[in-house]
């Protein structure tokens, strides 16, 4: 990072602005380039009107001039880095290992926050060009992966719900109709007429503007099916299970809401959309979300298959004696949300690459399953993450 600094006598001058953070109160420190203090420790609360004392310490500096940097610590660093952001301050996430170790170099060994705040603004004297911001919007898109999927999980177990009513009170609609209970039309349905007395009593042309809705998906004749299955369903109409269906469709309906609105971040998000990543055909912005945010940095790992154990989609080792299993199955001990987003995207990306898919279909004719063929290839999609993230500067081409 290059930074033009203040003019000072003739001279561009940079300041290093340290910050201990704390719960409740956090004290910063300025210090030039020559390590000089230039504004004494002092106090300001994690508070609106705390920051705003900060605001104004830092306004009397060129934005350019300033390398700001605080402790990773829990996340009280987090309301304070979203503040600088948002006023358009750069900062530098600082590991508190290294920042510990620096402190640990001064012979008098003093530690209160008051000293932490002058150390950590000596530390960014010396450690200038560490980029460490980026943590904080990994742990940003952390956050949002693991929300979308508790949104999808919760979605999921309506769906569930909502299959165990209708089994009750119309058990004939699902195995018979053409489209997904899933389907707009169908929720449409279900949120007016929720039981098959519901859609026998009613008229065909109210079904057809009910199931039309939005989009004439669904003709006449098909909605005339559609009442006589009624007619005949061995299903028993309640009152009560008719309200609980049509709040699961509202419920449905406001989480698939929150899953557009937690999809429209994690696509806008500024490390998914300039990830190198993307150079993967098929590789989407949900699936880099989850790669990215289970990695976190690519030196945690040296090799390729630590990616693969850390996902668990490693082989179990089936071994007694002197017997050792022919076949064995994934672990499944690792991360969760990147197995599922390495599966998937070796599922996408053999549907956009020629190279991928020639390699499922040796797979398949050895006589794999599906999601074995497809656990293979997501080996492949690890030693594609792991060479475009390691080697940031050179070309990657797959077709």
């Amino acid at each position: 990072m290059v930074r033009t600094g203040s003019k000072k006598g003739g001279l561009f001058m940079t300041y290093f602005v340290g910050i201990d953070i704390a719960k409740h109160i956090h004290y910063a420190c300025v210090i030039d380039q020559t390590g000089q203090v230039v504004t004494q420790p002092f106090p300001f609360e994690n508070t609106s009107v705390g920051f705003q004392l900060l605001l104004s310490l830092l306004s009397n500096y060129s934005k350019d001039s300033l390398f700001i940097g605080f402790e990773s610590t829990a996340h009280y660093h987090e309301n304070l880095a979203h503040f600088l952001t948002s006023n358009s301050f750069t900062y530098e996430l600082i590991n508190p290992l290294l920042s510990k170790r620096f402190r640990g170099l001064n012979i008098r060994d003093v530690k209160n926050d008051k000293v932490d705040a002058l150390t950590i603004a000596s530390f960014l004297s010396i450690n200038r060009n560490q980029p460490l911001q980026e943590e904080f919007f990994i742990n940003e898109l952390a956050f949002l992966s693991k929300e979308r999927d508790n949104i999808v999980k919760q979605r999921s177990r309506e769906y569930v719900r909502l299959t165990a009513y209708l089994d009750r009170v119309f058990p004939e609609l699902k195995p018979r109709i053409k489209a997904s209970i899933k389907s707009q039309g169908f929720h449409n349905l279900l949120s007016k007429y929720s039981t098959a007395k519901e859609i026998k009593e009613t008229r065909i042309d109210a079904l057809y503007n009910t199931l039309n809705f939005k989009r004439k998906s669904y003709p006449k004749v098909y909605i005339s099916e559609l009442k006589d299955l009624a007619k005949s369903s061995v299903g028993y109409h309640s009152d009560v299970l008719s309200k609980v269906i049509k709040n699961i469709i509202h419920q449905i309906e406001f989480l698939s809401l929150q899953l557009d609105e937690i999809e429209s971040e994690i696509k806008s998000h500024q490390l998914v959309i300039n990830s190198r990543l993307n150079l993967i055909p098929g590789m989407g912005p949900i699936q880099i979300a989850y790669i990215l945010s289970a990695i976190e940095n690519i030196t945690r790992f040296d090799h390729p298959s630590k990616i693969l154990a850390f996902s668990g989609l490693d082989p179990k080792v089936r071994q007694s004696g002197q017997f050792t299993a022919t076949k064995t199955r994934m672990s499944k001990r690792g991360n969760h949300l990147l197995r599922y987003a390495l599966t998937w995207s070796a599922n996408n990306i053999r549907n956009n690459s020629s190279t991928m898919n020639t390699y499922y279909l040796k797979k398949r004719s050895e006589g794999k399953s599906h999601y074995n063929a497809l656990g293979h290839c997501a080996k492949k999609v690890v030693n594609y993450i792991f060479f475009i993230l390691s080697n940031p500067d050179k070309d990657f081409i797959l077709e």
